[in-house]
């Protein structure tokens, strides 16, 4: 991804200056040996999450074709199986917590891990044991880009703060919103539903069991099959339709046992399937431990904005037609084709009213007050309904301040000039993504 093209004639653009106040006056820049340090600090090109998810994502193609089908019989009964439905929901998991939560990828992939271990290796066939050592080799190489990514965030977070010095900010209400709760409720409502699913799978296993421990045993031949059940003859000569799962593993002429209690009757080989909920329990944990997390780790950064401390320091950004801000070095405002330094997403905006003009009030000087003081969800990638101003004029350099270390996944505030038409600067709330080697 490349950023959008600044303006080329004439070349290195002034970017608009911020009103004059104490803000500006007491951050200092944020100097390319400053940025060169904070890059060198981000995790290797190595640990870009795409590779870990292609990387994982073939090798359980492959273990999940090369599975041998177990067949159901009296002997080995294809009772309710718990172990795969954890190992799929971990497995998806991980594929879409590489990208947006690696701290849910340490936590998911060691278990994961064991499971493949302890589960598929005793299966049969060379095949199958190289695709789920190959699992294992992937889940790896997740953990450990994991660990390189949380491990640079801290680093990056650090090396913005020497940066910055003891220049500090506090926003207090703005009229940002405070993010996460909604995430949050969604998340614990899914939760819910795969906990309650999960339930109701288990009591079906039981009633199941217990009625088949007090069902009388009956053998029978196998006379013909339809798509969802068998037809028997029993041995004392009656005949019997049996609902089946899987009708074509029980061969023609074989015999196989009925279990049966008055009018309820099936095949001992096919316990009760909970498979309807499992799916149920599926479908929802995965996306309900994700809200619920990330819902958790953006309010705890909305509540860290709102109390203040943050480290400050002086950038240039360019907001594009998408609502991503791309932030440069104030030492490339010369040059005409600038490199940025990362990309925020756009989350919410709110122009400051005249009587916080200067700027961001010092941390121990009080908060900013913006125009509107009502809490609430941003709407993601775009811009909060919340001002009559007009936002920013998209495509020119500005000059801005940056609150708030950047790192991946981080919650950045930029504070910026809002046009020649408004003499208010603007403060938009952003979320930090990082370019992966391509500064």
């Amino acid at each position: 991804m490349h950023p959008p093209a600044t303006p080329s004639a004439p070349p290195g653009p002034r970017p608009t200056a911020l009103p004059p106040g104490p803000l500006v006056d007491v951050v200092p820049p944020w100097r390319c040996i400053g940025t060169a340090a904070w890059s060198a600090a981000g995790p290797g090109r190595w640990a870009r999450p795409l590779w870990s998810v292609l990387a994982l994502l073939v090798s359980v193609v492959a273990a999940f074709v090369t599975e041998p089908v177990p067949v159901c019989g009296d002997a080995n009964p294809c009772g309710p199986d718990w172990i795969d439905p954890v190992q799929t929901g971990l497995a998806i998991g991980v594929l879409c917590w590489n990208a947006r939560l690696p701290e849910l990828t340490l936590v998911a992939a060691p278990p994961l891990a064991f499971l493949v271990g302890a589960e598929q290796f005793p299966a049969p066939g060379t095949a199958s044991a190289a695709a789920n050592a190959a699992v294992l080799a992937a889940l790896g190489l997740c953990w450990a880009a994991a660990c390189d990514r949380l491990a640079a965030r801290r680093r990056q977070r650090r090396v913005f703060e020497r940066a910055s010095g003891a220049v500090l900010r506090t926003l207090g209400p703005t009229g940002l919103p405070v993010r996460g709760k909604s995430r949050l409720i969604g998340g614990t409502v899914l939760c819910a539903v795969a906990v309650t699913a999960a339930l109701l799978g288990l009591r079906g296993v039981h009633a199941d069991e217990d009625r088949a421990a007090r069902a009388t045993r009956i053998e029978a031949e196998v006379t013909s099959h339809t798509e969802e059940s068998v037809r028997l003859r029993a041995h004392d000569g009656r005949r019997l339709v049996v609902d089946s799962l899987f009708p074509e593993d029980h061969r023609l002429g074989s015999t196989v046992t009925v279990l049966e209690d008055g009018s309820w009757r099936r095949l001992a080989a096919e316990p009760y399937d909970a498979f309807g909920w499992q799916l149920l329990a599926l479908v929802t944990a995965v996306p309900g431990i994700s809200l619920v997390v990330a819902g958790a780790r953006a309010l705890h950064r909305s509540s860290a904005r709102r109390r203040g401390g943050l480290p400050a320091l002086r950038v240039r950004v360019v907001v594009d037609g998408d609502g991503m801000a791309w932030v440069q070095s104030p030492d490339e405002a010369g040059v005409s084709e600038p490199l940025p330094l990362f990309v925020a997403d756009t989350v919410s905006w709110t122009v400051l009213d005249g009587e916080d003009e200067g700027g961001l009030k010092g941390e121990d000087e009080g908060g900013l007050k913006g125009e509107g003081e009502e809490e609430g969800e941003g709407g993601e990638h775009g811009f909060a309904d919340g001002d009559d101003v007009e936002p920013l004029a998209f495509g020119s350099l500005r000059e801005a301040v940056l609150i708030g270390a950047p790192y991946e996944g981080a919650e950045t505030v930029l504070v910026l000039p809002t046009g020649d038409d408004t003499p208010h600067p603007t403060v938009l709330l952003a979320t930090a993504r990082l370019m992966w080697g391509e500064r």
